[in-house]
């Protein structure tokens, strides 16, 4: 008695992205994770500005007070800035050495 033995094999179907593809789409979450951080960084500041200017404005009358307010925001504008340019520009340097 011959026992036959059927072995059934099915094609591999890879549903798969090309490599492109998928670097496309970490560079896509990539720009939008930048672009909320940088919102968030540009919230802050803008609220810290803003607490700045309203607590110091019964004060407003003595130029010292009112130079204080000044370099306060403007600090928390460069400050703001430079969170900014750090959020965009590391990225930039770490591909440069990857």
């Amino acid at each position: 008695m011959a026992t036959g033995l059927t072995v059934m094999s099915h094609p591999a179907i890879v549903y798969g992205a090309s490599a492109g593809q998928v670097e496309a789409k970490l560079q896509n979450a990539g720009d939008i994770v930048q672009g909320i951080l940088t919102g968030l960084v540009v919230l802050v500041g803008t609220v810290v500005g803003l607490f700045i200017i309203i607590k110091r404005m019964p004060a407003a009358d003595n130029p010292h007070e009112k130079n204080e307010v000044y370099q306060a925001v403007g600090r928390v504008a460069g400050l703001v800035a430079l969170a900014a340019a750090i959020i965009w520009l590391l990225p930039w340097v770490y591909s440069l050495f990857v």
